[in-house]
């Protein structure tokens, strides 16, 4: 009798125990979590795990191909160089060799400030009753900064993340011009103004796009928090500034009933939006479940189906990359078709376990916004693109306390749109915004054959 109290006694203490180590292990997988969220990842190892010797540097990717400097094809200054005596021992006794060696070598050369006085002559008009005078070239009225100044002066806020007060010393000490800091941001306020209906049809090229990549990080205005959004595809890049984080800004920026592919997160606030169809990102949820491992690694169970749960995840990637480029067949369809119902395995795990029902309730949430990819051609698995294009104003916040105040907001909104969606068409920043100040509309190719031949998706049933 006491042997089978002790036994079952045993038996309870391993049961209590296994629960305080999953339990230890949701808590500490929970803390990473708010902790990545709250602050920043201290990247430097310990002083013992530090090598004796500092690592390889790393090559690039296989297949990336390497960038060579070509060789100029216009010399624009040719210099002789002679010597009269050695430049090691001094010697004069110098026999001139029949052969030269020709070194090329690249410098710039400081640009000097260009003044223009336009004579403008006077015209009367009878049927307007009015004098007038006509514009000249590159010429900017009533201002005294031409076109390209202020257009390089903002791609190096905007591109090069510079602050204002250093695109002010380098214009003195470069180009002999003397600017204030509070010109350059009338330079912004005047951009905004010239481009706000660029910025306008660029928007509502992307609501008749056939897919959107979609990603938001936090902003701050003059101290209150506030969201950057990035609407992007291959073509365009669009930024908005919003007070809110949910589904109503994407109503305002893609309608109710947006006739595309969404390519996003897991944010809840794209769960209700209208679309024809959803991806989401599989990045995010294949870190979520590696994470998951390294924690749990000595839960048989958790480790069980997070790892079928990986591989099934990883063969969808594998079947989209072997198929990359090339025709569906029927063993491409047959695979799929293996992929897509596997998935209807991981509803049923054990209750017991909170950390799989996470990952059973986004399934069973999202069951039909995992694999679209693999039905249409156009579609990425991930959401790395707007990731990508996101980065340049996560790199702008760091450098600077982001927006005083809301004008400024939508002045960044609008020249970041304008200027990454000139990089996505391979343009010219500084010419980009220069045409745009002298009320030229450098996207409207752009927009325009967007809005011809919108891209439809490739469909295979």
């Amino acid at each position: 009798m006491g042997f089978s109290c002790r036994r079952a006694n045993e038996c309870l203490y391993k049961k209590e125990l296994d629960e305080l180590k999953e339990e230890l292990a949701l808590v500490r997988f929970e803390l990473e979590d708010l902790k990545a969220k709250r602050y920043k990842p201290k990247n430097k190892p310990p002083q013992d795990s530090l090598p004796l010797k500092p690592p390889k540097k790393k090559g690039g990717l296989f297949g990336h191909m390497g960038w060579f400097r070509q060789k100029p094809t216009k010399i624009d200054r040719i210099e002789k160089v002679r010597l009269n005596s050695c430049p090691l021992c001094g010697g004069r006794d110098l026999t001139e060799c029949k052969g030269i060696h020709r070194h090329i070598q690249q410098d710039i050369v400081f640009p000097q400030l260009k003044t223009t006085l336009f004579k403008k002559h006077l015209y009367y008009c009878r049927g307007c009753k009015r004098v007038i005078a006509a514009k000249g070239d590159d010429e900017l009225p009533q201002s005294y900064i031409g076109p390209v100044a202020k257009s390089f002066a903002l791609f190096l806020k905007h591109g090069v993340k510079i602050s204002d007060r250093d695109i002010t010393n380098l214009f003195d000490k470069i180009f002999n011009l003397k600017i204030k800091s509070s010109s350059v941001a009338g330079f912004r306020a005047q951009l905004k103004n010239q481009a706000q209906h660029i910025y306008d049809k660029l928007l509502q090229s992307l609501r008749e796009s056939s897919f959107l990549h979609i990603d938001e990080t936090g902003w701050n205005i003059s101290g209150k928090n506030h969201w950057l959004w990035k609407f992007s595809n291959k073509r365009i890049s669009l930024t908005h500034i919003d007070k809110s984080r949910g589904q109503k800004v994407l109503e305002d920026i893609l309608g109710k009933d947006y006739e595309g592919t969404i390519i996003s997160d897991f944010l809840s606030a794209y769960n209700t939006i209208k679309a024809k169809q959803k991806q989401r990102c599989l990045i995010h949820l294949l870190r979520d479940l590696k994470k998951v491992i390294r924690y749990f690694y000595d839960d048989k169970e958790v480790l069980r189906y997070t790892r079928k749960l990986k591989r099934l995840l990883e063969k969808a990637v594998e079947l989209h990359k072997d198929y990359q480029g090339r025709r569906w067949d029927n063993i491409y369809y047959h695979r799929r078709e293996l992929i897509t119902q596997t998935l209807l395995d991981f509803r049923f795990p054990n209750p017991n376990k909170r950390i799989l029902n996470r990952f059973v309730k986004r399934l069973n949430r999202h069951k039909d916004e995992l694999f679209c990819f693999l039905y249409h051609k156009d579609i990425d698995f991930h959401n790395n693109h707007a990731e990508q294009q996101i980065r340049p104003d996560v790199i702008f916040r760091k450098i600077t306390f982001q927006n005083r105040s809301q004008e400024g907001a939508q002045n960044h909104q609008v020249i970041m749109s304008i200027l990454q969606t000139a990089k996505l068409n391979n343009l010219d920043p500084i010419k980009t915004l220069r045409q745009i100040l002298l009320r030229k509309n450098p996207l409207a190719d752009i927009v325009s054959s967007i809005e011809r031949a919108p891209p439809q998706l490739k469909y295979a049933g």
